[in-house]
């Protein structure tokens, strides 16, 4: 963009001097004044449109860092600069609306084309050398003040007094010289119309670019506008409107840098936080990774994922350890991206280390498992030989006691119908039933296997009787009961069922240490097909082995 030079300002001004001298009036010099007036408003509106583009470059400049700064706004030093940064810009936008500034920024500028400005001032200069015969309507602007005060002198005179009157003089003096000085004057005059023309023409058709909304400043600009002080005032204008723009680009300039500063300050804060908390779970997994092989210990199927873990969790250490410039950005992100990624292999070495471990204890129960297999499997043997034997036992003592009791039974305390009570337990499946803790058993043993073929329980009618109900019973039963003091059921190993339930236990009992006595067989001497005695004592208890220790399964430690 090429400005109008200063210089042709002073050269207009002094060229307005020079025609003033030839006595070209008031009226040359009110026009002269005037295009110079122009000139400088068309100056100062381009100094308005400098400090336009200047103001809209600087609101480019707070647009880009609000956008910076909007991720950060939870920084108060940050939303508080970007709060004074909206209220600058508020104002910044409307002191040009106060001037009426047109904020679109031309395509090009008004009076580009300086050339036809200077192109005037020369007609100006050239007047002095055409010769006074000319034709005034044909000849340049005569400014030459040598062939007037030459003229001058050669022929004094009294001074005319000289009233313009459009581009018509009236002079008051007679002479010659006076005669010819007016026409030279009117030539100037007429010449002084043309330059006004040329320069209005130049300065209209450059300004083809609104800078101010202002219509009566626009005028100006147009080069419509002719009265002096309205051009002046339209200056005043436009030189208080470029002040403003000037200053409010500062204002907002000052305040974004404040804005870049906070931000700055906020990013840096803002990555030494992230540091830190990197660090801190940093820190924590190593604590945690640290607890966790001393949990695991060797119990793995993998042994190298112990010293992978250990490795890693090293590595870490010496990242978090390392020193750092906390007042560089790009140093805290650098360092917390590799105290992340340290970080992160330890997570992944350590669940590596989690399934390995998970497949040992896996491993250790399904061995745990086989060896408990294994030792039921000899229990439920020894079991089985145990109860073979116990078998044979309780077969051999109903063999060597076919006829039942005779007297105090084998491991009975007490008299008959009074057994001490800690021999006498009860009978699970038939409530209100005791005998003799062995008999008991016995019993027990032998409904199980009653129940497993039948789906029913051994049914009694009598058991254990204290002398008591010996009593009692003698009295009702009379000759089919024993004398009191004398009954096999008051020793507790005699019981009384029904008739199902006697006829199996008839046949199976010498399994379990039952018979049915001789006496009380059919033919025998006291025909009882319901009573059946136990015989074998002790028996069962002294043969069976006891319950292996099984093994525990292995729990995670993690």
């Amino acid at each position: 963009m090429k400005f109008p030079q200063i210089r042709l300002l002073n050269v207009a001004t002094a060229t307005v001097v020079a025609f003033l001298g030839l006595g070209g009036g008031a009226a040359a010099a009110h026009s002269a004044t005037v295009e110079a007036a122009l000139l400088e408003a068309s100056q100062a509106a381009r100094e308005v449109e400098a400090k336009r583009d200047g103001l809209a470059l600087s609101l480019d400049r707070a647009r880009v860092a609000s956008g910076a700064a909007s991720s950060h706004l939870s920084a108060e030093e940050v939303s508080n600069a970007i709060g004074d940064l909206d209220s600058t810009v508020t104002r910044a936008t409307s002191a040009a609306e106060i001037y009426n500034i047109v904020l679109e920024v031309p395509e090009a500028p008004f009076l580009t084309r300086a050339a036809d400005v200077v192109g005037v001032v020369a007609a100006i200069e050239s007047t002095g050398a055409q010769g006074e015969g000319d034709d005034a309507d044909s000849a340049p602007v005569a400014s030459a003040s040598t062939e007037a005060s030459a003229e001058a002198t050669a022929e004094p005179s009294a001074e005319p007094t000289v009233t313009a009157t459009g581009n018509q003089l009236e002079v008051s003096a007679e002479s010659a010289l006076a005669v010819a000085n007016t026409r030279k004057i009117e030539a100037s005059l007429e010449a002084t119309s043309a330059v006004d023309t040329s320069v209005e023409e130049a300065v209209s058709t450059d300004v083809d670019k609104q800078v101010v909304a202002d219509p009566e400043v626009q005028k100006v600009l147009d080069g419509e506008e002719r009265n002096l002080d309205a051009v002046r005032e339209a200056t005043a204008e436009l030189e208080r409107a470029a002040a403003a723009l000037d200053k409010a680009a500062l204002e907002v300039t000052r305040v974004v840098d404040e804005v870049a500063v906070a931000t700055d300050q906020a990013v840096l804060e803002e990555a030494q936080g992230s540091l830190d908390g990197d660090v801190d779970d940093a820190r924590s997994g190593l604590r945690e990774s640290k607890q966790m092989l001393k949990a695991v210990g060797d119990d793995v199927a993998d042994p190298s994922t112990v010293d992978a873990a250990k490795k890693a969790r090293q590595n870490l250490k010496a990242a978090i350890e390392e020193k750092v410039d906390r007042d560089d950005v790009e140093s805290l992100e650098a360092h917390a991206t590799k105290v992340s990624k340290a970080a992160k292999k330890v997570d992944a070495a350590l669940e590596d280390l989690s399934t390995s471990h998970k497949k040992w204890v896996k491993a250790e129960n399904t061995r745990i498992d086989k060896k408990n297999a294994k030792l039921e499997k000899q229990y439920e043997q020894a079991k089985k030989d145990a109860q073979a034997a116990a078998t044979a036992n309780f077969r051999a003592a109903v063999a060597a006691n076919q006829g039942g009791w005779s007297g105090q039974p084998t491991g009975v305390t007490g008299a008959n119908g009074r057994v001490v009570s800690s021999e006498m337990c009860s009978i699970p499946f038939a409530s209100g039933h005791q005998l003799h803790c062995d008999a008991a058993d016995a019993l027990a043993a032998a409904n199980a296997a009653y129940r497993a073929q039948t789906g029913q329980n051994l049914t009694l009618t009598d058991s254990y009787r204290s002398y008591a109900s010996q009593v009692t019973t003698k009295a009702r039963k009379g000759y089919l009961a024993a004398t009191p003091g004398t009954s096999n059921h008051g020793w507790g190993m005699a019981v009384d069922l029904d008739a199902a339930s006697a006829a199996w236990l008839t046949a199976n009992g010498a399994d379990y240490g039952w018979v049915h006595p001789t006496w009380a067989r059919s033919g025998g001497s006291k025909p009882e097909w319901w009573h059946l005695e136990f015989v074998a004592p002790g028996v069962a208890e002294a043969q069976m082995p006891s319950e292996p220790d099984y093994l525990d399964h292995v729990k995670s430690s993690l």
